[in-house]
C-alpha cells in the first residue's frame, strides 16, 4: 500500500515493513542565501523537529530521503559540515534505518554515512512485492529495473500550484501530482536516452530483450518538498519543457490528466483544468 501521510509532505509505504519517504530537505540552503546578502538563520533545527515529530507519529521501520538532503553543489558547505551530523544523530536515534537516494545536490553525502545510514545510487531502488514502487530523485533516468514498478515516485521539482487573484496577486501552494503514464512512450524515451535504435519494433519488447525487464509502470507520483521555504515550480503555469528531469519532459507522462492534491489531502482537480487559475 502506498499513500500520502496527510497533512505532511511525506509518503507511507506498507509492505512487510513500514517505510516513510520524504524528499528535498536541502539542509544548508541558508548558506547560499548568505552569499547573496540574505540573512536567514539555519532552518535545520526546525526541519529536524518537524521530522522527529513525524517519525514519532508513524514509527516507521525505515526512513527514505528521496534526494537532495543537502543543498550545496557539488561541495559540502561549512554549515552542512556542522548541521548534517547533528541532523543524522537525532533522526537516526528514532528510526532503525535511513536510506538516502542521491539527488543532484547530494555530492559527497556518503561522507556522513554510518552503519544505519545507507546511500543509494541516483538510479533508484525498487520496493514492494505485489504492488511495486520505484523510488528515485528524478534528475536522471532510473535503472531499467524500475520499469517493473507499478508506481514511480520522484521529487526534484518541488511541485506547486499557482492561484492568481483578480487584482493580480499570486499564491503558491505545494502539491502532490499523480499522473498517468503512457508506458510505450515512456519506454521509448528511455531507450532513446540509451542511444538504442527502435525502428518499428515495440519499445517494450526491446526493453525486455535488452534488460530482461517487463514494463509495468502506470503512474508517476511527484512529491512536494519537505522544506516548505524552498518555493516550487507551479505545474499549472509551466510548460512540460520547463519542468525538471528527463521523465517529466518525456512524452511518457500524461501531465494534462494528472490529479493534483494539496498536502492537506484536498483534491484540486485535473491539471489541465487548473491552468486557467494560474
Amino acid at each position: 500500500m502506498i499513500r500520502p501521510y496527510v497533512p505532511w509532505p511525506a509518503l507511507l509505504i506498507r509492505n512487510r515493513k513500514k517505510t516513510l519517504v520524504i524528499s528535498d530537505l536541502h539542509l544548508g540552503f541558508e548558506f547560499e542565501l548568505a552569499g547573496r546578502g540574505i540573512n536567514l538563520p539555519s532552518q535545520t533545527s526546525k526541519l529536524k523537529e518537524n521530522l522527529v515529530q513525524l517519525l514519532e507519529r508513524v514509527n516507521p521501520d525505515c526512513l527514505v530521503v528521496l534526494g537532495d538532503l543537502k543543498h550545496s553543489i557539488p561541495k559540502i558547505s561549512l554549515q552542512e559540515w556542522r548541521d548534517i551530523p547533528l541532523f543524522f544523530e537525532d533522526v537516526g536515534s528514532r528510526v532503525p534505518e535511513i536510506q538516502v537516494l542521491l539527488g543532484n545536490h547530494d555530492g559527497r553525502i556518503s561522507l556522513f554515512s554510518t552503519p544505519n545510514i545507507r546511500v543509494v545510487s541516483s538510479r533508484g531502488m525498487l520496493m514492494g512485492e505485489k504492488e511495486k514502487v520505484g523510488l528515485f530523485h528524478g534528475h536522471a533516468w532510473p535503472s531499467p529495473k524500475l520499469f517493473e514498478a507499478d508506481y514511480w515516485v520522484i521529487g526534484h521539482n518541488h511541485p506547486a500550484v499557482q492561484f492568481k487573484g483578480p487584482l493580480g496577486f499570486r499564491t503558491l501552494k505545494p502539491i502532490w501530482v499523480k499522473a498517468p503514464v503512457n508506458r510505450k512512450k515512456l519506454v521509448e524515451s528511455f531507450l532513446k536516452y540509451r542511444n538504442m535504435k527502435i525502428g518499428v519494433e515495440n519499445p517494450e519488447k526491446i526493453l525486455k530483450r535488452m534488460f530482461g525487464v517487463e514494463a509495468r509502470c502506470s503512474r508517476l507520483v511527484v512529491m512536494p518538498a519537505f522544506n516548505d521555504l524552498l518555493g516550487g515550480l507551479p505545474f499549472n503555469v509551466k510548460n512540460k519543457e520547463e519542468l525538471l528531469g528527463p521523465v517529466l519532459r518525456s512524452d511518457g507522462v500524461v501531465l494534462s490528466q494528472a490529479e493534483v492534491f494539496l498536502t492537506d489531502g484536498t483534491f484540486l482537480g485535473v491539471l489541465k483544468n487548473l491552468r486557467k487559475l494560474g
